[in-house]
């Protein structure tokens, strides 16, 4: 769900993820009442489990949190943020744009949840982690279809990203709390609209999967 992977109207048998996550029944049955408590997942009776859709109201009220918090959370990064931290972020970085260059939707998938996240984490706010982890749960699966396109067809529009990425990184290394924040916000909200506009074409279809099916950037 953080990465991408499960799709908005993505269905999973319990037994299924089970299998998948080399666990029993148990554990996935209290993590999806976590995660169904949280707006995150949707219990179909006798079918398992469901990727549910967002309204357009939820999405917008989601998107202007997501853009308050992870910009504070940037903000306080670049304030805490230490050396080791600042080099990972180059380094990770560096990896989306590879993976971005080479179409590779997962990759770019999974590079990119760790370089959000690292950058959450250096924050040093557990609830303000909390906080920022249950809005992109509800999310950021309804962002992988925009990726999808934007890797297959806007090279330009990943240039921008790469560019913000960089400049946030920056930011937090020279510790400049303000132009951290305001990067962060700026990039979320040029990707939202970028989101919006293309759940908006008539072309664009959800791919769903499970979690360990291939995603394939071609895919719209």
């Amino acid at each position: 769900l953080l990465s991408g992977r499960l799709e908005p109207g993505t269905t999973l048998p319990l037994r299924q993820l089970a299998d998948e996550l080399g666990t029993s029944m148990m554990p996935v049955r209290e993590a999806v009442t976590r995660l169904a408590a949280e707006n995150a997942l949707a219990v179909l009776p006798n079918r398992g489990i469901v990727v549910p859709a967002l309204d357009a109201s939820e999405a917008a009220d989601i998107w202007e949190q997501r853009i308050r918090l992870e910009g504070d959370a940037s903000a306080r990064a670049a304030r805490l943020a230490d050396a080791g931290t600042v080099k990972h972020l180059r380094e990770l970085a560096a990896a989306v744009e590879s993976a971005a260059h080479a179409g590779d939707l997962h990759d770019v998938l999974e590079r990119n949840s760790e370089f959000q996240w690292t950058i959450y984490r250096a924050a040093r706010s557990r609830v303000l982690l909390q906080l920022i982890e249950i809005l992109r749960m509800q999310s950021v699966p309804h962002c992988t279809a925009a990726l999808r396109v934007l890797i297959a067809e806007r090279p330009a529009y990943f240039a921008r990203s790469f560019h913000n990425h960089s400049a946030l990184v920056e930011a937090i290394a020279r510790g400049d709390a303000a132009a951290a924040r305001r990067i962060k916000q700026t990039d979320l909200k040029e990707f939202r609209d970028f989101v919006h506009e293309i759940h908006g074409r008539p072309r664009c279809t959800l791919h769903t999967a499970s979690p360990g099916a291939p995603l394939s950037p071609g895919t719209r």
